[in-house]
């Protein structure tokens, strides 16, 4: 008696195979685009915790990143986003839906479609634009 796999069984196996990576794979895109908007997330957190410490002093925004208390990574050290752009003369008190600083999301050649913009406003929402239809519902951080 000869042991072995039928042809029939090798087939189903890679059916089942192809089913579970079907299923799979879109799910571990968006939790790793998810993973790379976190480094956005984070370091506009922190710009806007300190062009609030900013503001608090001088009463406006700086769109100085010397300015600020903080050491603010070159676009080089960042490994998925450009350099922060930050909006100067917000006050926070007044204008709190006013955002305060964006970074941009730079994509490799064969991820093109997921250029995308995160910004931060005064009172501390996030906003996302561009990308794939759906990337910015990926990206968007978690309410508190």
């Amino acid at each position: 008696m000869k042991k072995g796999f039928t042809l029939m069984e090798l087939i189903i196996v890679v059916v089942i195979i192809g089913i579970l990576a079907m299923v799979g794979l879109p799910q571990f895109f968006r939790v790793a685009e998810r993973g790379r908007a976190a480094e956005g997330i984070a370091l506009l957190g922190s710009i806007r915790n300190a062009q609030l410490r900013f503001a608090a002093e001088r009463g406006a925004t700086t769109a100085n990143v010397g300015d600020l208390d903080i050491n603010v990574p070159a676009a080089a050290q960042l490994r998925f986003f450009g350099t922060p752009v930050l909006t100067a003369g917000v006050n926070p008190e007044t204008q709190p839906a006013s955002v305060i600083a964006t970074v941009q999301r730079t994509a490799t050649q064969n991820q093109a479609g997921n250029n995308y913009t995160l910004s931060i406003q005064a009172n501390g929402v996030f906003q996302c634009a561009g990308g794939l239809a759906t990337t910015c519902q990926i990206v968007r951080p978690r309410e508190n």
